[in-house]
Formats: structure tokens, sequence, C-alpha cells
């Protein structure tokens, strides 16, 4: 699924929130051999998304002018990304349908511990 190079010998993720204790924690919560790249928005993701196929992305569905939402929608319909396993986050229960008709193939309502999104997106992977 991702197009890890030699240097990459792990699995990639791509992280794109506006929250920085999500952002931090992605960083320095999951195992060494994950390697995790944050954004700031989705936006910025999409671009990422152009340069490499990560093994999953975690978005928070308020993520920027673009929105995890649309991220998640536009990764569902590339023939290059569509498999690629999105964890979205969520403010609240009630938009879990939305996050779903999105493409999300896992959610989690904020706030969001450490140990529980690194669980939730290895499940996604494994």
């Amino acid at each position: 699924m991702a197009e890890a190079t030699a240097a990459q010998p792990g699995r990639v993720l791509l992280c794109a929130s506006r929250d920085q204790s999500i952002l931090d924690d992605a960083r320095y919560a999951f195992p060494a051999d994950v390697e995790v790249r944050c954004v700031s928005d989705a936006r910025e993701a999409w671009r990422e998304l152009e340069l490499l196929i990560p093994h999953a992305v975690i978005v928070d569905i308020q993520s920027g002018s673009a929105g995890g939402f649309d991220l998640a929608r536009d990764m569902s319909q590339s023939d290059r990304l569509k498999d690629v396993p999105v964890l979205m986050l969520l403010q609240r229960t009630e938009d879990a349908w939305l996050a779903r008709q999105g493409g999300a193939d896992a959610i989690l309502v904020k706030p969001v511990l450490g140990d529980e999104l690194v669980r939730e997106t290895l499940a996604l992977i494994s």
C-alpha cells in the first residue's frame, strides 16, 4: 500500500490536524518503526499525498479550510488513494454518519489520548 523507500522500511502515516496536542501525540506516541508525517490542514495533507501513499491517514474533520471530510472524500474517489485507510477525528459523536459518508474507515471523538490514537490507527493497518 505505502510506497516506502529503502530509507523508510517501516510504516508511514500522515496526520492532519490544527490541534497541536493531536499532532504531538501522533509524532511521539507511535512505535519507532512508524514514521508519522504531520501537517496542519487538509490542503497540506493533499500535497503530501501527491508524493506519498501512506499506510493510513489520521485526519481531523475540522482541519483547515478544505476540511477532513473533503480530504477523506477526495481520497476515496482517487484510484491511487482509495485503499488507504482513514481515521477521522470528530468533535462530537453526531458527526459519525458524516465521517462515514466522507470515507472514514474508523472514527474517534476528541479528546483522544495518544494510546487510543495508536491503537485505532494500527488496527487499520494490521
